[in-house]
């Protein structure tokens, strides 16, 4: 015991002494720099200084690197192409003596076959599309790409030679309507130019202006890059030729920070110049509106969309007549000069959307339906696609129209089956005999094909139309019967 007390004091007496010696050590004073040590210290400073500046300057270079991207960020550029060939399955009688066209062939199967031609090579759209996107805003430019068609050019293209006081020859171009349309830039035309800005607390109200869809049923606003049949019915095609026009409108869809319930409803609707996307040429606006519903059964993987869709607009009648049908004959009456024809269309859209068929996939039905009535010209029921005025009598006409189609998934192979049915009656006073013009005649055509999607970028479609005309009409022959105007189309698509 007397061992290990005298052992724990002589361990503390060491630990004392060592304790005093180095507070003895630090209290001494440092030994004094030497002008090398001087030297080197600021050359370490200036290296450290130095080094900090680089640092500076590279955080510089990535906050404006950063700033650039992050804008380039937003710049979305989107476009699809569609090559392909159609061919007039039956054409026989469809020529004149001179081998010109007795009527058209594949006029909505997308765009008259040249005279005397039964097949035929094109690129029916190549777009591109560039959108510059926030979280309120939203700024799209999408252009149409197409070669440049000279058929009518070379023939009414009508040059004027002039001289100037000094005698020098001058080409000018006379100004006509044909010369308008070859000097408004060739192949080339603006598909969508718009900005839109949501308000910032509810996210789900938006103002869009600018030239874009028309806001009325479905089939206008389904892009033809994902729509199963290659074109739009005859009845869109002749009510909104080029789906847009030039406006403004509302919009209401439901962001994702209100309740789901909110997004069950949507609105589009607002005031539009009439004449597609060309500059107004009266001043009258039409407004045009589509309420929707969005139904997700989600239990049974069904979902149910549709609207009402209205449009409530006028055309100026420059001539001093208009013509109606009374008693299944037109009939003009005086005293219309520049009153406003109105331009009334009611319509109604469904969808279904059912994904789980087995061993297949899912299958999706869509029908619309439009009546109204609609002011045109006397050899044309569609709808004014000009910035020309013309003083030509307004025809008035109450028409009807609907379609139905189909598409089933085959997933196991990629493909889809489509199958469409459409008809459109342009004038539904008068039928059979009392039909007396080829504008009068009612159309009905019903459509299938098959699309094999390669890739996610790359589908291939091959669809057949088969068209009918109203027959047993008062119209001359060949109108008395269902004439040779079936084409048969073989696409390929690009998307990105």
């Amino acid at each position: 015991m007397r061992n290990t007390m005298r052992s724990a004091m002589l361990f503390f007496a060491a630990c004392l002494l060592l304790s005093a010696k180095s507070s003895a050590q630090d209290s001494a004073p440092a030994p004094a720099m030497t002008s090398g040590d001087s030297a080197k210290l600021a050359a370490l400073q200036e290296q450290i200084a130095n080094v900090k500046g680089q640092a500076d300057g590279i955080n510089e270079d990535y906050l404006a690197t950063k700033s650039t991207v992050d804008k380039l960020a937003k710049i979305k550029v989107s476009g699809y192409l569609q090559a392909q060939f159609r061919y007039a399955t039956d054409t026989t009688g469809s020529l004149k003596s001179d081998y010109s066209n007795i009527y058209n062939i594949g006029e909505f199967q997308g765009g008259n076959l040249p005279a005397a031609t039964q097949s035929v090579f094109q690129v029916r759209r190549a777009r591109i599309k560039t959108m510059y996107e926030t979280p309120l805003t939203q700024m799209v430019v999408q252009l149409d790409c197409l070669p440049f068609t000279t058929a009518n050019v070379i023939e009414k293209f009508t040059p004027d030679t002039i001289y100037d006081t000094l005698g020098v020859r001058h080409i000018v171009v006379k100004n006509s309507a044909n010369n308008k349309a070859m000097l408004s830039g060739g192949g080339v035309s603006i598909k969508d130019a718009f900005l839109r800005f949501s308000e910032p607390w509810l996210r789900s109200i938006a103002l869009k202006a600018g030239v874009f869809d028309r806001p009325f049923g479905f089939e206008i606003s389904y892009s033809s890059s994902s729509r199963e049949s290659p074109e739009r019915s005859r009845l869109f095609q002749t009510l909104f030729p080029g789906e847009r026009d030039l406006g403004v409108s509302l919009e209401y869809l439901a962001g994702d920070n209100l309740p789901s319930w909110a997004g069950y409803l949507n609105f589009k609707g607002g005031l539009f110049a009439g004449n597609g996307i060309n500059i107004e040429f009266d001043d009258v606006r039409d407004f045009i509106g589509r309420l929707g519903f969005s139904v997700p059964l989600n239990d049974i993987n069904l979902a149910i969309d549709g609207g009402a869709s209205g449009y409530f607009g006028a055309v100026r009648d420059r001539s001093d007549s208009l013509y109606s049908i009374k008693n299944k004959v037109w009939t003009g009456e005086a005293g219309n000069k520049w009153k406003d024809i109105d331009r009334q269309y009611m319509g109604g859209d469904v969808q279904l959307y059912y994904g789980n068929i087995p061993v297949l996939g899912g299958i999706t039905v869509r029908g619309e339906y439009i009546q109204g009535q609609q002011p045109a010209g006397k050899s044309s029921s569609q709808s004014n696609k000009s910035d020309l005025t013309t003083s030509s009598a307004v025809y008035l006409r109450n028409f009807s129209g609907y379609y139905a189609m189909a598409v089933l998934n085959i997933d196991p192979i990629n493909c889809q089956l489509v199958g469409k049915y459409d008809a459109y009656d342009p004038n539904t006073d008068v039928t059979g005999a009392d039909v007396k013009s080829t504008t009068e005649m009612s159309y009905a055509t019903l459509g299938g094909g098959l699309i094999y999607h390669w890739d996610e970028n790359v589908k291939l479609i091959a669809y057949y139309d088969q068209v009918k005309n109203e027959e047993k009409t008062g119209v001359a022959a060949p109108f008395n019967k269902d004439v040779n105007d079936n084409v048969f189309t073989l696409r390929i698509q690009y998307k990105f």
